[in-house]
């Protein structure tokens, strides 16, 4: 005898997508307006860069997260995304517990996640062909600026926020534009 769990109501299933393209609209428009506060104020303290940064990567872990567990991608993108938005939220969390520590520390923890953030999305980029171009782009800006921030350590605090808000404004347009295709995809 074969049981099977019966799927969502399709009502549900659009209730859903649109719950999750309206988290992913609110968190990119939360992660462009940090973007933006860190362009147009880069002289910023760093305690203040630090929190808005921390702020960000903990709400890009979160939505990563969701995405993980909301998406009917194969596992592999699934696992990924799961894995990104763990270390997203731990990098948020190390960047908010000691924001004015020091400058390398900040510098480090955004580098890497850049860095790991734009390796994972070319993955996810290539293993899943939906939206192929605009994640890949995504993701090579990720690599190229958390690699720019790695490669000058020493690089002043007007730069760090110039590089960080390029990407947190780059990242929360892409996550509008996608909260927005899930909700187009799901008519109420």
């Amino acid at each position: 005898m074969i049981t099977t769990t019966p799927s969502p109501a399709p009502a549900e299933v659009r209730r859903d997508m649109r719950q999750v393209g309206t988290l992913l609209i609110v968190g990119g428009v939360l992660g462009a307006i940090a973007g933006i506060l860190a362009l147009v104020y880069p002289d910023l303290t760093l305690l203040a860069l630090a929190l808005i940064a921390g702020i960000n990567l903990l709400l890009l872990g979160v939505m990563s997260l969701v995405d993980a567990f909301s998406d009917d991608s194969d596992t592999t993108t699934r696992v990924l995304a799961a894995v990104l938005g763990l270390i997203g939220i731990m990098a948020g969390l190390v960047v908010m517990r000691r924001p004015g520590e020091s400058l390398l520390a900040v510098l480090l923890v955004l580098g890497i996640w850049l860095v790991v953030t734009g390796i994972v999305d070319a993955v996810r980029a290539v293993v899943n062909p939906a939206d192929r171009a605009i994640r890949m782009l995504v993701a090579l800006v990720d690599i190229a600026l958390g690699g720019l921030i790695l490669a000058l350590p020493d690089v002043s605090l007007g730069t760090l926020a110039l590089l960080i808000g390029i990407s947190f404004v780059v990242r929360g347009v892409l996550s509008v534009w996608r909260g927005f295709q899930l909700r187009r995809a799901a008519p109420a």
